[in-house]
């Protein structure tokens, strides 16, 4: 009779392990789609961004003819934030693309005629709203990074993440220049 109770006391522990690990384990993976999805969001913003850089630049070089050093500029530096991959890359080339739009936005200040231009405050007004729309997802991106490590972490979590090797993942930081603020990309 003893033996039964056993036997069934352990049945009942390895049910009820059996049922954390799968609960466990489906949490991390949906806490990794979570991250994965919200990065995406983000992919789709800085998309939108890199596009609107080139056609502000094309806009402006037709006013600006003799600031060819900075339009090569950001255009190179355009070119190298893209493909984005995951938000370790971005963060690193980021902050000076931001910089140079805005060095560009600065320097179109020179030029009455462009800022009157119609196609070139469309532009500047895009970009106004696709970088609002990139802090509110980075917002969004990090809190479920956040999620997602605190999961892969803390105690018991830890172990059927370990067991699976679930992969940190890094915020995605604002430059340090919009840290505090977000971005201004006005002309008049």
């Amino acid at each position: 009779m003893l033996d039964m109770y056993y036997t069934l006391a352990a049945m009942v522990v390895c049910i009820t392990v059996t049922l954390w690990y799968l609960l466990t384990f489906n949490m991390l993976v949906q806490a990794r789609n979570a991250v994965d999805q919200s990065w995406s969001n983000i992919e789709v913003e800085l998309k939108r961004r890199f596009d609107l850089i080139q056609r502000l630049v094309e806009t402006a070089k037709g006013y600006a003819r003799h600031e060819q050093t900075t339009f090569q500029r950001v255009t190179e530096l355009r070119s190298q934030s893209n493909p984005f991959g995951n938000a370790r890359i971005a963060n690193a080339s980021q902050s000076d693309l931001t910089y140079a739009v805005r060095q560009m936005v600065v320097l179109s200040e020179s030029y009455p005629e462009l800022r009157a231009n119609e196609n070139f405050l469309s532009l500047q007004s895009e970009l106004t709203a696709t970088e609002d729309r990139i802090a509110e997802r980075r917002n969004a991106y990090n809190q479920n990074v956040n999620l997602y490590q605190n999961r892969c972490q803390f105690i018991p979590s830890n172990i059927v993440a370990g067991m699976h090797r679930f992969p940190s993942k890094s915020f995605f930081d604002a430059p340090d220049e919009l840290a505090n603020a977000a971005p201004q990309v006005q002309l008049t």
